[in-house]
């Protein structure tokens, strides 16, 4: 991030993108299971597969993997 504060449009849509994806996967968490150690797990599960398929399309559709920089 820049000194001033100041993020790129790209930085933002990640932050958005992660802030979406972490939602819906304890979303999902909460409505799969009733114990809150099986949401956390769920919710941690979910995550992954979201992100291993987000990862997946940027590959197919030829972008760079984001690494959050």
């Amino acid at each position: 991030m820049p000194a001033l504060g100041i993020t790129s449009i790209e930085q933002v849509g990640t932050l958005l993108v992660r802030g979406l994806v972490s939602g819906i996967a304890c979303y999902l968490a909460m409505r799969v299971t009733d114990e809150l150690f099986a949401q956390l797990a769920a919710a941690v599960f979910f995550t992954v597969v979201l992100v291993g398929l987000w990862e997946l399309v940027d590959r197919l559709v030829g972008r760079e993997p984001n690494d959050g920089e």
